[in-house]
């Protein structure tokens, strides 16, 4: 009976995470078409929007833990339910790179055609592993895990030659100075999304195999 009920719990939280995941793949998606097009309309959507995340991270780990304090469950299943609680808050936190993304925008910032084009290369790269994080998520898959999160090595990359360009187009174009410094703000919150799914990447591997990993 207690298996039952568990696993019926179990369920029922990875569901709220995969809608989670789902919702905050399309937030950072928007973010950065909202980056692309300077539209301030869909700016104010993804702001909004991120309460509705908000609200199923915070669904996921009451419902966490109201199921350990209640049925104490040990091994495979306890593990289970404290990563599902690791993995909620990263997604929280990546949603909020999107929403930190649309506030930019609202400032009505002006891209540089030089650099917009790779900012949105490397969004696309943590687009990317997010879907496939959350896939590797669903099938419990830590193998795959472990392979995503060693392309945030990429992304890091990226960021460090992106910062070089624009702080050189910052100092040819000093009038342009509080634009540019917008652009490596949101470039540093798309290097952060990298460094989140390799959190959730660690997370799944401790609820499959039950290591604790550093991918840094």
């Amino acid at each position: 009976m207690l298996a039952t009920y568990l696993s019926k719990e179990e369920s029922l939280i990875r569901k709220n995470i995969l809608k989670m995941g789902h919702e905050t793949c399309q937030a950072i998606e928007k973010a950065m078409l909202c980056y692309k097009s300077s539209n301030p309309v869909l700016a104010d959507e993804i702001i909004k929007n991120d309460k509705v995340i908000n609200e199923l991270e915070i669904r996921v780990e009451h419902e966490c833990i109201k199921t350990i304090s209640r049925q104490q469950p040990v091994a495979k299943d306890l593990r289970e339910l404290l990563a599902d609680m690791s993995i909620a808050k990263e997604l929280e936190r990546i949603a909020d790179y999107a929403t930190s993304i649309a506030k930019i925008v609202k400032k009505e910032i002006v891209n540089d055609p030089e650099i917009e084009s790779e900012v949105l290369i490397m969004a696309q790269k943590c687009i990317f592993m997010l879907n496939q994080i959350l896939i590797n998520y669903a099938e419990q898959d830590a193998k795959k895990a472990s392979k995503i999160a060693l392309l945030d090595d990429e992304i890091d990359i990226m960021e460090h030659n992106l910062n070089d360009k624009v702080f050189k187009l910052m100092t040819s174009n000093p009038s342009k100075a509080i634009s540019y410094t917008y652009q490596l703000w949101i470039i540093h919150q798309i290097e952060r999304i990298g460094d989140r799914v390799t959190n959730i990447a660690e997370s799944i591997v401790f609820l499959s195999d039950g290591k604790v990993v550093n991918f840094d």
